[in-house]
């Protein structure tokens, strides 16, 4: 009885919670529970990022300890078709009920990045290829604003007396597990570690072709400079310590519609790596392990879809200094 009144107060704060932050823009919302410290920043143009983002902090942080800055992005929230409001409202469920949050007792970023309704296929939350093209608006560059964001969360988080490293842990499963793998790729500087799963079998490589056909971004880095400017950082991309999981029963023909890799891209993806979910994890899997990279794989045989928390959680742990630690993932 206690836990569902105290259920309902929260779900009572939210709903008081939500209209403040949704018009609010670039102004902060803030929600205190009996375990966190929830705070919602608007999208800040001028800082560099045009969608908003959440940020999590556990109650009692010691401060003269320092912390990894945990980051998911974009968790379901591409199913959702009510704008800013129903991504808003289900960033605060996720996070109400976040596993790792629990485990690993450090601050967490969440974005939260908003579909235009006028091109709803667009998955900025996903770094696909087409949105990695778009020059200008709140689409663009989502993997920079989200620098932006990490920069102004350890800001905030400093004021509060909170000292977090420069680099982050990152996790993502599904749709934010395209994130975290494309993040990383992108920039493997501002991460500490990365555990990202249920992609359908695939990840970046570094490779520029394979098997006598070009890998364009995101399965490759063809053309990476070709449209950021920047070579790909494959010294650093190598030393970041990385752990790429898929489940056994997870669909085999997701990334093939339009509304998750996009059709030419999982065009490709399919002709390169093959059909069936096992036969492209074993060649991604392969050519991860040949790059020399810091990186660990694994096929859950009895999971579908769902993360490996506690793996995750794990995996963070052995890997918060210079020195990869692969760890043993559990079948459960």
């Amino acid at each position: 009885m206690k836990r569902m009144i105290k259920k309902s107060l929260l779900l009572f704060l939210i709903c008081c919670f939500l209209p403040g932050l949704l018009g609010a823009q670039s102004r902060t919302g803030e929600l205190y529970t009996d375990k966190l410290w929830l705070q919602y920043v608007g999208p800040n143009p001028e800082k560099g990022f045009s969608n908003g983002y959440f940020l999590a902090v556990p109650r009692g942080l010691e401060r003269d300890k320092k912390y990894f800055l945990l980051a998911e992005a974009d968790p379901a929230l591409f199913k959702l078709s009510g704008g800013r409001a129903d991504q808003t409202a289900g960033a605060l469920g996720f996070l109400q009920a976040y596993p790792l949050l629990e485990s690993l007792q450090t601050p967490v970023i969440m974005p939260v990045f908003t579909r235009v309704p006028s091109a709803p296929a667009l998955r900025p939350g996903g770094l696909d290829r087409e949105i990695m093209h778009i020059k200008e608006g709140s689409l663009k560059r989502p993997d920079l604003q989200f620098l932006a964001m990490l920069k102004d969360a350890r800001e905030r988080l400093k004021k509060e007396g909170i000292k977090t490293y420069k680099k982050i842990w990152l996790n993502g499963f599904g749709p934010s597990g395209d994130f975290c793998t494309r993040f990383t790729f992108l920039h493997p500087q501002a991460v500490q570690a990365a555990v990202c799963g249920g992609t359908d079998g695939l990840v970046p490589l570094p490779l520029e072709h394979w098997n006598g056909q070009n890998l364009y971004y995101p399965l490759g880095v063809a053309d990476i400079k070709a449209w950021s400017g920047e070579k790909f950082d494959l010294k650093n991309w190598k030393k970041t310590p990385q752990f790429y999981y898929v489940g056994g029963r997870d669909p085999n023909f997701s990334l093939a519609s339009d509304s998750f890799l996009g059709k030419e891209e999982a065009t490709e993806a399919l002709d390169i790596f093959g059909i069936s979910l096992t036969q492209r994890w074993n060649n991604v899997a392969t050519l991860l392990r040949r790059s020399g990279a810091a990186v660990q794989t694994h096929l859950y045989y009895g999971k579908g879809a769902e993360p490996a928390w506690s793996d995750a959680a794990a995996f963070f742990k052995a890997n918060d200094g210079k020195q990869f630690v692969p760890t043993l993932p559990k079948e459960n």
